[in-house]
């Protein structure tokens, strides 16, 4: 029997720290006071802050004490997917407002409003991908400690990648979007019956690809074909360095759809 994809996973609490615009309790921001989205800026900042540096250590850990660094930075992950999702809302939300009142006769301003939107963007992308390459910088050393106390969970976790992801149809034509929310630009389009791979995404979203076309949707609007496989949690180690690898390469893939269609989204309508 086929059924319907619902992922569990929901983070409402962050969520709703985000959406008030609500730093974190000892966050600092050199913000511009003057950037509506300053807060959403100074969370992702603070997110961030983990993978600015390599893993403090004064001897070779353990499996356990590795095992508690993944489960660290698979949490601190998460934290920064959630971060930039918000950080990115706020800024369409940005252009759509500045649009509305271009519409509402302030239309000589919409040119230099869009072109210091973009240049917030931009920012806001180098951030991003400077903190890319320290997260991959920084887990290369952890891979490697993995796999100096569990030999062969480099090549356990490489041969496993993508394994077992479900497969799924789409039920009815839909868009598919840039991050996992309901109002992001859309990055493609899939019909009816489109077979697609499906990864876990935040909020009830999963991230789907097929047919040329890769985004977000709502994981509702799938009807499995294969189940999703389940951990045994017979080797945690290598299941939470599968873990992180997956988290990673949902935050590059996330930052890279914002890179492709960021520049589009701030040319003034002609």
């Amino acid at each position: 029997m086929r059924k319907t994809f619902s992922p569990p996973w929901r983070f409402a609490p962050l969520l709703a720290l985000l959406a008030g615009c609500v730093a974190p309790p000892g966050a600092t921001s050199s913000a511009d006071p003057q950037d509506s989205c300053g807060p959403q800026v100074v969370v992702f900042v603070s997110a961030g802050d983990l993978f600015a540096a390599p893993p403090r250590r004064t001897a070779p850990p353990t499996a356990e004490e590795l095992a508690t660094e993944l489960a660290a930075e698979n949490a601190a992950l998460e934290r920064l997917q959630i971060a930039f999702d918000a950080l990115i809302y706020c800024r369409w939300t940005e252009v759509r407002l500045i649009r509305a009142e271009a519409a509402g006769g302030r239309l000589a301003e919409l040119p230099r409003r869009l072109s210091a939107a973009e240049g917030r963007l931009q920012q806001d992308l180098a951030r991003a991908n400077q903190t890319r390459e320290r997260m991959v910088a920084r887990n290369a050393r952890i891979e490697a400690a993995v796999e100096a106390v569990a030999p062969g969970t480099r090549a356990a976790v490489a041969a496993g990648r993508g394994a077992g992801l479900p497969r799924a149809l789409a039920s009815a034509p839909l868009v598919l979007r840039v991050r996992p929310d309901a109002t992001a630009p859309s990055v493609g389009r899939l019909v009816a019956g489109a077979e697609v791979v499906l990864r876990p995404a935040p909020g009830g979203f999963v991230l789907a690809e097929g047919g040329g076309q890769r985004g977000y949707a709502q994981g509702t609007a799938f009807t499995l074909l294969t189940p999703a496989a389940v951990a045994t949690g017979t080797d945690r180690l290598r299941s939470l360095a599968a873990t992180n690898l997956a988290r990673r390469e949902n935050f590059i893939e996330t930052l890279a759809l914002a890179n492709r269609s960021g520049l589009q989204r701030f040319e003034p309508a002609s």
